[in-house]
């Protein structure tokens, strides 16, 4: 979310660590230096599990956004890991 405006269902592309790369139409209108909260969503119900870090927006192409994430505590540092670890799983599964 940005500015109070929610984008959902959004593909990510290139996550790590320091940022992810995240699938947007154009007419989401992000900018440079936008202040952005991503949520990612992993598993299926009854065992789905959010996770919120905050970003801000560093590059902007035609088919996406690229965001570095920014103001880590340890309770987000655990939440990428978490993120990491599922996205991991999922491609050599």
């Amino acid at each position: 979310s940005y500015a109070g405006v929610q984008t959902e269902d959004c593909r990510t592309r290139d996550i790590g660590l320091g940022g992810v790369f995240v699938e947007l139409p154009r007419e989401a209108n992000l900018t440079v230096e936008t202040p952005v909260e991503l949520t990612f969503k992993l598993g299926a119900v009854p065992h789905l599990t959010k996770h919120r870090i905050n970003a801000r927006v560093v590059r902007v192409t035609e088919d996406g956004i690229g965001m570095m994430f920014r103001d880590f505590d340890a309770i987000a540092f655990r939440s990428l890991q978490e993120v990491l670890l599922y996205n991991q799983n999922k491609i050599t599964s």
